[in-house]
Formats: C-alpha cells, sequence, structure tokens
C-alpha cells in the first residue's frame, strides 16, 4: 500500500511538472507570435512567467532573447542588459537554429551599440549576417544591414552605409516590409544630405512618404512621417527655400508625438527664423528645446541662444549661453574605431586573413616572452649587485666602528699612562719624557686615524639626509643599519644628541628619526614625503613626540630640538 502512494505521488509530481513546463512553452510562443504586432503584450506575458531564474536550456534561451526584444520594440532602452540577451547567444550559437541564433545576435549587437560598443556591436551584426544568410529571414536581414549602414553613417563611411541600406532595401522588398522600407529610404536620404545631393534627397524623401500615403493603418507610420518632414525641410533651408523649409519644420513639429524630435525640429525651424532676422520667432523655438533633459539636445539649444544674443550684440548674456553650451556637449567619438570596424569587416568578407593574423600574434607573443626574460633577467641582476654592494658597505662600516672604538681605548689608555708619568717628579720625569713624547705621538695619529672614520661616516650621514630630503629615500624603506648610520651622524655633529634624548626620554627608533629630522631643518612638507603619509599623520607623530618629551602646551617641539 505505501509503494503504491509513494509511486501515485511521484507520478503526481511528473505530471505537475510536464504541466508547468508546457505552461511555460504557451507563454513563450504566445509572446513570440504577438510581438511583432502587439509588443506590450508579449512584454505582459513574459512579465507573468513566475521564478524565471529557475528556467533552464531552451526555455531560458527562449525567455532571455524574447525578454529583449519585446524591450527594444517598447523603446525600454535603459533596461537592456548584454548579459541577459547573452544567454541567447551562447545557447544558440552552437545548434542548427540559424533563425534564432541570428536573432539574438542582432539583439546583442544592438545592446552593444546603445552601451557605445560600437566595434562589438559591429561583430555582432556580422555574425549575424553569417547564420541568417542561408534562411528566409529577409526582414531580419533587412535589420541587420540597416543598423550596420548606421554604424558606418555614424563614423562616416557614407560609400559603405549606402551599400549596407540598399542590400536593406532589397530584403526588404523580398520581405514585402513597407514600413521597413520607409525607414531606409530616409536613412539613405540622409546619407545623401550630408553629401549635399539634394536632388536624391527629394526623391527618396517623396517615395517614403507615397508609402506612408499609400497605407491605412496610419498609426504604424506615423513616428517616420515627421523625421521625413524634418530631411525635407533642412535640405529646402540649405537649397535657400526657406519659405518651404519653414512650412515643412511646422508641419513636422505638429504631427511629431516624440518630445525629444519635437526639441530639435524646433531648433532646425528656430535656426531659419534666426538667419531671417526674425528675433522673436526664433527665441520662442529655442526656448522651446530648453525644456528637454537631454544634455545634447540642452547644449543646442544654448548653442542657437549664444548665436541669437551674439546677433543682437549683447556679448555678455551671449557668452554666458556659450559657457552653459560648452559645458553640457559631450564630444562623441569621431574616428577613434573606424579602424576597428573596418578591420572587422575585411576579416568578415577575406576569413583567410586570420590565419596569416594568428602568426603574427604568435610572433608578437614569443617577442614578448623573449622581452620578459630580459627583464627579468636585469631585474635579477640589479637585485644582487645592490644586496651585495649593500653587504659589502655594512661589513665596512663595522670594521671602521670597530677600529674607532679599539682607538678610542688605546687612547684612554696612553692618556692614562701620560698623567701617571707627569705626576713623578724630578728625574723621574725628565728620565720618562721620551717616552711621554712616544706616548703624544701615538695619541695624534689614533686621533687622525678617528678623524678621517668619522669624516667617512659624516658623508654616508649627509648622503642619507640629502636623499630624505629629495623624497629619494623613505624612512618606511630605510634598513635598520642606514638609521644607524644616520644617528651615528646626528651624534657626531650635534654632542651626541641622539643619545642623550634615548637615555633622558627613552625614545623609540621612530620618535629619533622625528627629531633628527626637525634637527636637520625638515618642514612639514618634507616629512610628509619623508615618512609616506599624510599632513594629519605627520600632526599626529609630532603630539606623540611632544608626549614623550614632557613638553608643555606653550613650549615649540621645533624650539626644544633646537636648543636641546
Amino acid at each position: 500500500m505505501k509503494n503504491t502512494l509513494l509511486i501515485g505521488f511521484l507520478l503526481a509530481c511528473g505530471l505537475w511538472s510536464s504541466c508547468t513546463e508546457k505552461a511555460v512553452f504557451d507563454v513563450l510562443d504566445k509572446a513570440e507570435s504577438s510581438m511583432e504586432t502587439h509588443p506590450d503584450s508579449a512584454l505582459f506575458l513574459l512579465h507573468h512567467i513566475s521564478h524565471p531564474g529557475k528556467l533552464r536550456g531552451k526555455q531560458r534561451a527562449d525567455y532571455a532573447l524574447l525578454l529583449t526584444q519585446a524591450r527594444d520594440k517598447n523603446y525600454l532602452d535603459s533596461l537592456q542588459s548584454d548579459s541577459l540577451i547573452g544567454i541567447a547567444v551562447d545557447y544558440y550559437k552552437d545548434r542548427d537554429d540559424d533563425v534564432k541564433a541570428g536573432k539574438s545576435l542582432f539583439y546583442y549587437g544592438k545592446v552593444a551599440a546603445l552601451q557605445d560598443k560600437d566595434t562589438l556591436a559591429m561583430q555582432a551584426y556580422l555574425d549575424a549576417l553569417a547564420r541568417l544568410e542561408k534562411t528566409g529571414e529577409y526582414k531580419l536581414r533587412g535589420l541587420v544591414y540597416e543598423y550596420i549602414g548606421v554604424l558606418n553613417r555614424i563614423r562616416k563611411l557614407y560609400k559603405d552605409a549606402l551599400d549596407n541600406y540598399k542590400c536593406s532595401v532589397y530584403c526588404y522588398q523580398k520581405a514585402g516590409d513597407t514600413l521597413g522600407l520607409t525607414y531606409i529610404y530616409r536613412n539613405i536620404a540622409r546619407v545623401y544630405y550630408v553629401e549635399q545631393k539634394y536632388d536624391s534627397v527629394y526623391k527618396y524623401i517623396d517615395q517614403a512618404l507615397s508609402l506612408c500615403g499609400e497605407k491605412q493603418e496610419p498609426v504604424n507610420f506615423k513616428r517616420v512621417v515627421p523625421s521625413l518632414l524634418q530631411v525635407k525641410g533642412i535640405a529646402k533651408r540649405d537649397e535657400g527655400y526657406l519659405d518651404d523649409a519653414i512650412s515643412l519644420l511646422k508641419a513636422a513639429i505638429e504631427v511629431e508625438q516624440d518630445v525629444h524630435s519635437r526639441y530639435h525640429y524646433s531648433m532646425s525651424l528656430g535656426n531659419i527664423y534666426l538667419n531671417q532676422n526674425k528675433i522673436d520667432e526664433a527665441k520662442k523655438c529655442f526656448d522651446l528645446a530648453l525644456s528637454s533633459d537631454r544634455p545634447y539636445t540642452l547644449a543646442g539649444a544654448y548653442h542657437y541662444l549664444y548665436l541669437l544674443e551674439k546677433k543682437q550684440k549683447k556679448y555678455s548674456e551671449a557668452l554666458f549661453f556659450k559657457e552653459k553650451s560648452d559645458s553640457l556637449l559631450v564630444i562623441d567619438r569621431e574616428a577613434k574605431q573606424v579602424t576597428e570596424i573596418l578591420t572587422l569587416q575585411h576579416r568578415y568578407e577575406r576569413g583567410k586573413l586570420l590565419l596569416e593574423k594568428q602568426k603574427v600574434e604568435r610572433e608578437k607573443q614569443i617577442q614578448l616572452y623573449f622581452w620578459m626574460v630580459i627583464i627579468l633577467f636585469v631585474i635579477l641582476l640589479c637585485l644582487v649587485l645592490y644586496f651585495l654592494l649593500k653587504k659589502k658597505y655594512e661589513e665596512r662600516f663595522q670594521k671602521n666602528m670597530q677600529v674607532i672604538k679599539e682607538n678610542e681605548g688605546m687612547i684612554q689608555r696612553y692618556v692614562y699612562e701620560l698623567e701617571e708619568l707627569k705626576q713623578k717628579a724630578g728625574e723621574t720625569a725628565e728620565r720618562h719624557r721620551g717616552k711621554m713624547g712616544e706616548l703624544n705621538q701615538r695619541i695624534l695619529l689614533l686621533e687622525n686615524e678617528n678623524r678621517k672614520i668619522r669624516e667617512n661616516v659624516c658623508v654616508n650621514g649627509t648622503y642619507l639626509l640629502d636623499q630624505l630630503k629629495k623624497g629619494n629615500l623613505i624612512v618606511q624603506n630605510m634598513t635598520t643599519q642606514e638609521k644607524e648610520h644616520l644617528f651615528e651622524y646626528m651624534d657626531l655633529i650635534y654632542a651626541n644628541l641622539i643619545s642623550r634624548l634615548k637615555t633622558d626620554f627613552n625614545l623609540t627608533s621612530g620618535s629619533l628619526m622625528l627629531v633628527a629630522l626637525l634637527k636637520a631643518g625638515f618642514t612639514t612638507n618634507e616629512l610628509m614625503f619623508t615618512f609616506d603619509c599624510e599632513m594629519n599623520s605627520v600632526f599626529k607623530k609630532k603630539q606623540r613626540l611632544r608626549e614623550r618629551l614632557n613638553l608643555e602646551t606653550n613650549e615649540k617641539l621645533e624650539e626644544f630640538v633646537t636648543v636641546y
């Protein structure tokens, strides 16, 4: 009986799991089918999938692709994430579904372009074309060609952009996509406008407007009509047909639903009024654009106001608007990645260059390893020489100090003997006069030897102080031996200053170092570099030293060190 219940429970769980999985697939299928016609409904369905983080495999990849697509079609660019669409790209890159693989790569490129990663976007678009080449997805291929053309137009590669747009026209015609043709004709007209081929501009704009007029779905074409009128209007403006330009731009502003685009059209209209010396009309157009919250639009509005005030010879107001424009204007990347995009395109067209590139990279890698070995060898050699010289220097220093100590002992013994001889009277003093002269001569020789050794010690101490003052050496990097050299030097020239302080106040090595540097005249800024710390740390070190020296509040540390 228990076994029967267990089997029944497991079957119920499996059935529930399969039903749940089927429900997710149903939602994904419904979202995909409504994506083109009702993207808002598709986004609503996707948001009602419970626990999307638990999806696995194909469900997870399809969910990532459809959610990215839905956000794009609902103009939610700020919500896009390359990590989300990357799930679909990674899943489909090794599978035979070329359509979804190409679609995933296309949206991956769009997300990269939104993040100003133009090189990555171009590579994704080219990879998408490679996967879609043998499919019947002409509309999707047309979109890919269109966005490649947009990247090339931004980089001022107008010939390449026109080639891409013409490929897109072919794909849209094969797919029967009238709306896509309308947008691509507008993009072609924009390229011809930059090249000042106005007849071609009017040709493609008129073709696009005729397609809009043929359709009975004004909602689908409402977004593109204002931009078509605007392109034609600024072309008329440049050719000098100002009345036509004004009427076209006014019509564009009236039918435009996007506030941001309306600001740009208004500035174009205001510029025409400014050239006609219609100051009030121009100012109204420019002031309208000041309501924008986008830096580029505001920068343009302030720039036009600068020109307006300058035209009226109100130079103070003009200067104010000029400064506002310059502060908001962000210079876009111009030719920074042109070479990279061209390289990617050529690599796509001529795959044989890949082998040559790999060969060059291997040679560069070998050269890199070779120079790394050389640099490591030089560093190792320098370290060995440094430690050898340091050891030799320390041994010599110890030997000199030992000689000084022995000589001082002998001098004390000779002085004692001399004192004894001097105390002897009469003939005894006469008898030992020669010995006294000999002892005096020995004392002079030992004192001369000690003086030379001390001079050498002084040279070392002077060198250390000079290195500390120049910032070539910091206290934390000094060895114990170098600190002892510096303390010996300070004792020699300042009457055992360090030894007396160490005995009288039981100071630490760090406090003694601070006293030595203050005695040598180091300023607060120099102490900052010497101790490699902030100014507050220097003040704290001085405060601790004051406490150890038992100084009163009105006593200055520098004066105490100077007179001690």
